[in-house]
């Protein structure tokens, strides 16, 4: 497989299907990329840009239990052709937000709310029609899920961890194909004819509905696609060679062209021939202009000088930097290191907002913070600085770098921290099926358990750090702990002996009879009353 090398987009991610590989390809000709969301601060929406009566619309993200959230509509512009890594979405996000770049935008300066709100549709058609239909084509699930199609609300971590293998021969790969192309056919027929009739046109599939997304999009943006900056904004760093389309029906044809390389396997269209410097140089030249925007007096026109000479040269982007910094010492602006922290490097250190990071990561890991002290921004600053684009919590990420990088008592009290923060879906018949007869003796693997081996027990460190127990007994002594979170959504540890971990090992391989694991009735009896291990099929009658 010939790698993408597309920065921030994690490369196995794009071989997953055919249609995210020819996604992975043109986004690459264009020169786009990903910024990774974690390590990117949103700046908050310009005060003359915020409807009062609507603050649903606006907002920055913030931390709820270790993840950073999302705001739908305000953190995603179809005009921006570096799309978002966000490590808590699925691997299908990385060919979507790949797309919405591929497929471009419209924009004019005679540009109506009617048709701003068409023009959110066909960016977001095709990219839509990708996740739930043509990357469905050819993609390999865990064996639970293949060939069941897209799980929609349903997150499986073994089907992303399958999927990252490749594709596979796929029988119903032309269904999908027809699937994806009728749905792309039904959007643009109600987006011409809301066109034709001045009227919003819906187009229901199942839990999709775009023209609700993109009347809500449109609300949240409607003032910066109607402001003077942001039109002086793509005469100096927009064009065609960035996916700019001036009229509804060039993006239409370019929403047609791409869905038929995609259904049918006709040649794709021409990618963009933008420069990663002028990609990287409209996105960092937007950040300033919308600081511009709460300012006032001679330091707007000194702003816009700064990005006028960026226009000129995309690639000098030291120089934007160095102005920026000097104008920050003689008037009040956001300090340099928030307005560069794009999600990706840049010149002089820039580009990643650590201590945004750190936030995240000491509200469910702090006693990892108090052990770690003055060193703990130093290694999140590492950490940030040295991770590879990865999916999943941050905490957990944090856990598996200072195990690789610091091994020791503080990883584990981290991966302990970590896992009893983020557990994995709960297996349903854990805890449904408590005490239930199985049907042939065979016992397997409760879904969903995670199993520490550790070098201390990281729960005396917890009860002192907290107090509960001042006195308790910090040993390092090997320790094995079982974390599962249970139907209610309560987390439960409990701890194994080796005899239990080596039981556990064995039904790894798959389902075994009590007699080959070695274990004593009642250790038996009490893996299967925690939940930890059940019958491998159940009777239908006692």
């Amino acid at each position: 497989m010939t790698p993408f090398a597309i920065p921030q987009a994690p490369d196995a991610e794009l071989h997953r299907s055919p249609a995210a590989a020819l996604v992975g390809r043109l986004a690459a000709a264009s020169s786009l990329r990903l910024s990774h969301f974690e390590h990117r601060l949103h700046l908050p929406t310009p005060f003359a840009w915020a409807d009062p009566d609507r603050p649903d619309l606006a907002g920055v993200p913030t931390w709820q239990g270790g993840r950073l959230q999302e705001h739908k509509f305000q953190h995603f512009r179809g005009d921006n052709p570096v799309g978002s890594f966000h490590p808590g979405h699925r691997a299908k996000w990385t060919a979507h937000e790949l797309c919405h770049g591929v497929v471009g935008f419209a924009w004019a300066p005679t540009a109506t709310p009617l048709f701003h709100t068409l023009a959110a549709r066909l960016n977001e058609v095709v990219p839509v029609a990708l996740y739930y239909f043509f990357d469905e084509a050819g993609l390999r699930r865990c064996p639970r899920h293949q060939g069941g199609g897209p799980l929609y609300g349903t997150w499986c971590p073994a089907c992303d961890k399958a999927a990252l293998q490749g594709p596979v021969a796929d029988p119903e790969a032309g269904d999908w194909a027809a699937k994806g192309k009728a749905y792309v056919q039904a959007e643009l027929a109600a987006i011409e004819r809301a066109a034709r009739t001045g009227d919003l046109a819906p187009n229901r599939h199942a839990t999709l509905e775009l023209e609700s997304d993109a009347y809500a999009y449109v609300a949240s943006h409607r003032a910066r696609l109607e402001s003077p900056v942001f039109a002086r904004f793509l005469e100096q760093f927009h064009g065609p060679h960035t996916g700019w389309h001036t009229d509804l029906q060039a993006l239409t044809e370019r929403v047609q062209a791409l869905t038929a390389a995609l259904a049918d396997g006709e040649p794709p269209p021409a990618a963009w021939n933008a420069t990663e410097a002028q990609i990287v140089a409209q996105d960092v030249a937007w950040r300033v202009l919308q600081v511009t925007v709460d300012s006032e007096g001679e330091v707007v026109g000194l702003l816009h000088r700064l990005v006028d000479r960026l226009a000129d040269d995309p690639a000098d982007l030291e120089g934007l930097i160095d102005g920026y910094r000097d104008l920050g010492e003689r008037f009040y602006l956001p300090p340099t290191e928030d307005v560069f922290a794009v999600g990706y490097d840049l010149p002089q250190g820039l580009g990643r907002h650590v201590a945004q990071v750190a936030e995240g990561l000491a509200e469910v890991c702090p006693h990892t913070e108090s052990l770690l002290g003055d060193l703990f921004d130093v290694a999140v600053h590492d950490f940030v600085h040295g991770e590879a684009p990865t999916r999943g919590p941050v905490a957990r990420r944090f856990a598996r770098w200072l195990a690789e990088h610091q091994p020791g008592p503080v990883a584990d009290v981290c991966a302990y921290e970590a896992a009893t923060a983020h557990p994995e879906p709960s297996d349903p018949a854990a805890d449904g099926f408590a005490g239930a007869p199985g049907a042939d003796g065979l016992l397997r693997q409760a879904r969903g358990v995670e199993v520490l081996r550790l070098g201390l027990d990281p729960r005396a460190v917890v009860d002192a750090l907290t107090g509960l127990d001042e006195d308790a007994e910090i040993a390092e002594r090997p320790v094995n702990l079982a974390v599962r979170r249970r139907a209610g959504g309560d987390v439960m540890v409990a701890e194994l002996t080796d005899a239990a971990l080596a039981a556990w090992a064995r039904l790894a391989r798959g389902p075994a009879d009590a007699g080959a694991l070695g274990l004593p009735a009642d250790e038996l009896r009490a893996l299967a009353e925690l939940g930890l291990v059940l019958p491998a099929r159940y009777a239908l009658s006692r």
